[in-house]
């Protein structure tokens, strides 16, 4: 099921929850937008079990290390962002 929305005067993170909590089938992914690229939108999707396919935000630094998030960042660093798209793997990575 693809699902597109946008609300003027919600916080997306706050309909994150909104949306998933009424679906009664295992989401297995979910894409997002930068908008989604936040602590709390990857806490919503880690509770329930869903991997996380967020573009991140421009702007966006390291987390704690480990963090899975990270791999993305460097991707975006590293100008390898198409092939992050592409492929969800960053070859060449130190």
């Amino acid at each position: 099921m693809l699902q597109k929305l946008a609300y003027v005067s919600v916080d997306n993170n706050e309909i994150l929850p909104i949306l998933l909590n009424p679906l009664r089938r295992k989401i297995q992914q979910v894409s997002a937008d930068g908008a989604y690229d936040t602590r709390t939108g990857h806490h919503v999707l880690n509770n329930k079990g869903i991997i996380p396919n967020i573009l991140p935000r421009s702007n966006t630094e390291y987390w704690e290390e480990g963090h899975p998030i990270n791999e993305t960042v460097k991707a975006l660093k590293e100008d390898k962002l198409a092939e992050w798209k592409r492929t969800g793997i960053i070859t060449n990575a130190h």
